[in-house]
């Protein structure tokens, strides 16, 4: 059977299962598009897309269910229907075949096949075992994914009997595949201008060295992520407090870093760590430990540009999850009782520096938040900005 034709196999098949479908074929884009209802299987219609992508027969699905019926069943409704599909359709023409649920990002597989296999072990080493679930504007998505680990996007696809690893050619942030980095923006453009192959490849068949190389891969990153946040911590302790969570600071200068290990095309290894918001780039090397005194340069050498931030806007702003230079956007006023701005100063750029947890008291949506901090008992609104109130913990008590 050829390869190409699959698509409309697939399309006979749907309707063989009693789908109701209204086809409309995308020329320009080699996708057959399925408006598909079945009155006994399903309670809501989808939207189903058949492409191929990076050597995958991909089958997109989308549902349109109403606001009653919760999203966790109507997942459920779409994986039993993407299961039933694999069970029933030609053994021959599952090879590839992966499904990719986009209302919540997530890949649908037989579990039983290579392809359920690739997709567990990725699961298994870089999601510490949750399911995969992708955000991406990409419309027409292959196995792309994000890991939490990683500043930065990979795909996988099949070649000559092997599974191969690309990494995202450009280097940007995870859900972030923008070529020219100008409009956030759905593109069509080459897949090997958005990823770049690399020489790490494993027989389809071999899962135990699959999970060794997604293993060595993962810990690879980590080791210089964890390098390059020791180096800045020796000249800001508290830097890190909220690493690529919210807003980083350095020296009280809001940052946005991140570290990232490139493939090169020629299959040599580039590291970097970069300024998001100014694109710049504050070390670069080819091993790690060229990138990590490179780092260590740039970050003695003085303080970054910037408008400093106080040890209460640091916490404060990291708790909107807000990233803002002057503070005083946010913070109308702080008032302090039985305790000086001055030592509440203090005793927060202590905490931060010793990555204390925040203790929640009460959070209110619509009113005041309340949280321990630093033996501080500190009251702010919900949403910024307002006025924030701090108190010594026996004070409050």
């Amino acid at each position: 059977m050829e390869f190409t034709h699959w698509k409309r196999r697939l399309q006979d098949h749907f309707e063989r299962m009693g789908f109701n479908l209204r086809i409309e074929r995308l020329a320009m884009q080699d996708i057959i598009k399925l408006e598909a209802t079945h009155g006994a299987f399903l309670f809501f219609p989808v939207t189903i897309n058949l492409y191929e992508r990076m050597g995958w027969k991909m089958i997109a699905i989308e549902s349109h269910h109403p606001d009653t019926v919760e999203d966790a069943f109507a997942e459920a409704q779409i994986e039993s229907l993407f299961q039933l599909t694999m069970v029933t359709f030609e053994e021959e023409e599952r090879e590839f075949l992966l499904g990719f649920y986009s209302n919540t990002g997530r890949y649908l597989t037989d579990r039983q096949s290579p392809t359920g296999q690739l997709l567990a072990a990725i699961e298994r080493e870089w999601y510490d075992g949750e399911t995969i679930r992708i955000e991406t504007f990409e419309e027409f998505p292959g196995l792309f994914v994000a890991p939490p680990f990683a500043h930065q996007a990979y795909a996988f696809a099949a070649a000559e009997g092997r599974w191969h690893m690309f990494v995202g050619r450009t280097g940007r942030p995870a859900n972030d595949y923008r070529f020219d980095g100008a409009v956030l923006m759905p593109h069509r453009i080459a897949d090997n201008e958005l990823f770049t192959m690399t020489p790490l490849a494993v027989a389809i068949d071999d899962t135990a060295g699959l999970r060794d190389q997604l293993h060595e891969e993962r810990s690879e990153i980590k080791r210089f992520h964890r390098q390059a946040m020791e180096t800045i911590r020796d000249y800001d302790p508290s830097f890190g407090f909220a690493w690529r969570g919210t807003v980083t600071f350095f020296h009280g200068i809001p940052v946005d870093p991140f570290a990232q290990r490139l493939w090169l095309e020629d299959g040599q290894k580039r590291f970097r760590i970069m300024q998001k918001a100014s694109q710049r780039i504050l070390a670069l090397g080819d091993t790690c430990t060229e990138a990590i005194h490179a780092l260590d340069e740039a970050v003695s050498a003085g303080e970054p540009d910037g408008t400093p931030v106080s040890a209460v806007g640091q916490l404060i702003l990291g708790i909107w999850q807000q990233f803002e230079s002057d503070e005083r956007t946010y913070l109308t006023e702080v008032v302090c009782t039985g305790i000086s701005r001055t030592q509440a100063e203090n005793r927060i750029r202590h905490g931060l520096a010793r990555q204390e947890a925040v203790n929640w008291i009460e959070r209110a949506q619509n009113g005041r938040d309340h949280f321990q901090f630093a033996g501080l008992s500190i009251t702010l609104p919900h949403r910024p900005p307002g006025t924030i109130e701090i108190r010594r913990e026996e004070e409050q008590r």
